[in-house]
């Protein structure tokens, strides 16, 4: 989604910098976007009418960027406090923003030889401008 162009009635208004979601991390809060020469502009999930795979569509006016906006999720953790990776993206559906799955990245030789993995279910604890996550256990055991 960063980089995609923001059309605002009808009109290119600039390109999405970064999504932030809510503190449950369960869906998208708002878009921070850049456009001309003026500085970051905070577009509200209210006023976004579609994210696509070419653009995002809006309606209203941009405004001022809220202190809060540079809240996101980090680390990830199992229900035993193991720390498992840190999330590194978050897909969610186009039209109602609501968050699907977080992409986990267990670090980078993990990624190579695995590949980063999604979490539809987990926990977000909200430690001021971060989030903990915790997701279930991965693997049970077997006595």
């Amino acid at each position: 989604m960063i980089g995609l162009p923001v059309v605002i009635n009808g009109r290119q208004r600039g390109n999405v910098l970064r999504g932030v979601l809510s503190e449950d991390g369960k869906a998208l809060r708002g878009l921070v976007m850049r456009g001309g020469l003026r500085g970051a502009r905070w577009l509200p999930r209210e006023q976004i009418t579609l994210v696509g795979q070419i653009s995002v569509i809006a309606r209203g006016k941009a405004g001022r960027v809220p202190k809060d906006a540079g809240y996101h999720l980090f680390r990830v953790t199992d229900p035993d406090g193991t720390r498992i990776g840190i999330v590194t993206d978050a897909l969610f559906n186009e039209e109602t923003l609501r968050v699907s799955a977080l992409e986990i990245s267990s670090g980078p030789l993990d990624d190579l030889i695995d590949g980063r993995w999604y979490a539809t279910a987990y926990h977000v604890q909200s430690m001021g401008s971060v989030g903990h996550v915790t997701v279930p256990a991965l693997r049970e055991e077997v006595n």
